[in-house]
């Protein structure tokens, strides 16, 4: 059984940060599907998303870094996405 923890997403973009109960062993992938999906938006010509963000998360070695990447990734746009004040 996965020992259940929470990777944290920091605030950014005026929305504040969220805890997101995933296994804490794996922050360094959420990190890194923060970080890519933040080097995408800061990026003026960055291509296909779904290709930079296929491309990095391929490189994990495991299902479970992998699902986890993807969910900083994810977070990290739905942050941008999202107005102030939303959720």
């Amino acid at each position: 059984m996965s020992r259940r923890g929470v990777c944290r997403l920091a605030a950014h973009d005026d929305h504040p940060g969220v805890e997101i109960s995933l296994p804490a062993r794996h922050q360094a992938a959420f990190d890194l599907g923060v970080n890519c999906a933040q080097a995408w938006l800061e990026n003026p010509n960055p291509g296909w998303l779904w290709a930079g963000m296929l491309v990095e998360r391929d490189l994990l070695k495991s299902e479970p870094a992998r699902r986890t990447f993807d969910v900083g990734f994810l977070s990290r746009l739905h942050q941008r996405l999202r107005s102030p004040g939303e959720g």
